[in-house]
Formats: C-alpha cells, sequence, structure tokens
C-alpha cells in the first residue's frame, strides 16, 4: 500500500500563493527553489514542519498564467485535513481573510489566490509535535496533510485498471482507499471539452514508495500494460518515476528519502534559494536571472 506525496499545481502569483500557504493556512515554506526542468520558474513547496511526504503542496510559479480550461480528464484542486474540533476556529479564520467560504459539517470549501479549489476536510487525526510549524494556527488545530485527490476523468474503467495494476488496490466504489487514511476518488467527467492549464491547474500528484527499488519495478509494470513512461528524475530530495495515466494526466511514484534538509538545515528551510547538489553549480546564475526579475529569495 502507499499513500499520497506531494501534489504540483501552478500559480501565476508567488507572493500571493507563498502569502496564503503561509500565514494564512498556516504551513511552512519548506523548498524555496526552482523548476528542475526549466530553472526560470520558481518552485515553492509547501508543508509541516519537515516537509513531510504526504504534508506537502508545491506551485510552479509562472507569470502571465492565463485562466485554466479543465477539458475532461483535467487534475485539480487541493484537500486537506484538519482534525476534529477545528472547523469552526477555520472558518472563521478564512472568513477574516477575506475568503470565500462554503461550510458543511465536515468540510470547508473556497478557492486561493492562485484560483485552485481547496477544501479542508474533518479527520480524527491531529499533528504530531515535531511536525507543528511554529506561527499562530494552534497544534491542535493544525493542517495535518493531504487527504485525497479527486479524478474527473471520462473512462472510469480505464482509469480503475490503470491503478489497480500500478498499486495493487482494488476500488470501492469509485474510491482507492491508501495509507494513511489517504484516498484517490473517481468523479464523473467535466463537461468542458477543451483542456489548457492555467492558474490553479494540477500538474501532477505524486504517490509514495518505500524503496527507490520500486521505481523501475513500477516503470516495467507500467511498460509492459502499454502505459507511457515519461522519466525517471533524481531530485535530490527524492528520487521519482513520471507514468502517463489513460486519461493523460502525470502521476509520479516518489521517494521518501533523502528529504528536504539534504541541502539546507532543518531549523532554516525555504530561507533561502533551496538546491540539490547537482544544481549548485548553477546557484549564482539562477540568483541573478530572478533579481533581474525582482526576486530575492530570501523575502
Amino acid at each position: 500500500m502507499t499513500r499520497l506525496h506531494h501534489v504540483s499545481l501552478l500559480t501565476g502569483d508567488a507572493p500571493a500563493t507563498i502569502q496564503f500557504y503561509t500565514k494564512v493556512l498556516g504551513l511552512r515554506l519548506v523548498k524555496n527553489t526552482v523548476n528542475q526542468e526549466n530553472v526560470h520558474v520558481r518552485h515553492l513547496f509547501f508543508g509541516d514542519y519537515q516537509g513531510t511526504p504526504g504534508s506537502v503542496v508545491t506551485f510552479f510559479a509562472i507569470d502571465r498564467l492565463g485562466h485554466r480550461y479543465d477539458g475532461q480528464n483535467q487534475l485539480g484542486g487541493i484537500d486537506l485535513a484538519i482534525p476534529t474540533g477545528s472547523l469552526a476556529f477555520w472558518e472563521q479564520r478564512l472568513r477574516m481573510a477575506g475568503c470565500v467560504v462554503t461550510a458543511t459539517l465536515t468540510s470547508l470549501t473556497l478557492v486561493d489566490p492562485a484560483d485552485t479549489p481547496v477544501r479542508l476536510l474533518v479527520t480524527d487525526q491531529t499533528l504530531p509535535t515535531q511536525l507543528v510549524v511554529p506561527n499562530d494556527v494552534p497544534g491542535e488545530n493544525k493542517i495535518t496533510g493531504l487527504i485525497n485527490v479527486d479524478l474527473p476523468v471520462a473512462d472510469h474503467e480505464a482509469e480503475k485498471t490503470f491503478f489497480q495494476t500500478m498499486l495493487g488496490v482494488t476500488p470501492e466504489n469509485n474510491q482507492f482507499r491508501l495509507e494513511a487514511g489517504n484516498t484517490l476518488t473517481l468523479k464523473p467527467s467535466l463537461t468542458d471539452s477543451i483542456k489548457r492549464f492555467g492558474r490553479g491547474s494540477m500538474d501532477h500528484f505524486a504517490l509514495t514508495v518505500d524503496h527507490e527499488e520500486a521505481l523501475p519495478r513500477l516503470g516495467t509494470i507500467a511498460a509492459q500494460h502499454g502505459y507511457e513512461v515519461e522519466e525517471f528524475a533524481d531530485r535530490g530530495w527524492f528520487k521519482s518515476l513520471y507514468v502517463r495515466d489513460p486519461a493523460d494526466n502525470r502521476i509520479e511514484f516518489a521517494t521518501t528519502e533523502p528529504g528536504f534538509a539534504l541541502d539546507e538545515p532543518l531549523a532554516h528551510l525555504g530561507e533561502g534559494l533551496g538546491l540539490p547538489p547537482k544544481f549548485e553549480a548553477q546557484r549564482q546564475a539562477i540568483e541573478t536571472y530572478f533579481k533581474t526579475k525582482g526576486v530575492d529569495f530570501h523575502d
């Protein structure tokens, strides 16, 4: 069994995204870095104090990013878990921050500054003390991590077969139940036939693997069943395999180690430009480029 590792989305406004996820949702900016496929694009990682896999939400920051069109198979939205008894706290906090919130007995729904739908879902979990980010969100109310990813797809049977093949998990009522209470939920296809990435689009989501050796095994399984294997990648903080599902969504499988303290002390994660070792030689060029854009990674 596996669980969620992270989700990666797109934003057109890095400062507003940092402000919302750190000052409103109370997460930590655990890695302030660049897209390893294009170092002229910022990549922001938010999570618990250690950036534990399963707590992490990332954003690629792209200037002048347009409106998204979700199409029939586009991933989107973030589902985060909050502890039992914290719903009223979060509703008040979000409304005071100017968010338009829809509340039920077990959830809050809103839209972030990147036009990303966000749901806070009540669970019986609380965040362990060592993972608590020191800020004005009380520990007993802290977001505990990712809880679900919705998969709006036109062909449910093809999608079920993909995840059954790759995860060895059988769905129950169109939902795959993973470790730590995580779920992948098949949803009815969206009606908009146009698909185009834009503000709030999900580039991909990642699932954990326990060992690096699992990545080539999963790559072999995917290839044997005719699924597109995009690439194996060493991101420094973790290693990854990227596979395309039948709906052409990018699905990542990622290791949990060595983690975000690889290149920065744990106490100072996200306070400057974070780069894995193989990108260290490009530090000066990256910082010089972003200075021309008015970006100081130490702000």
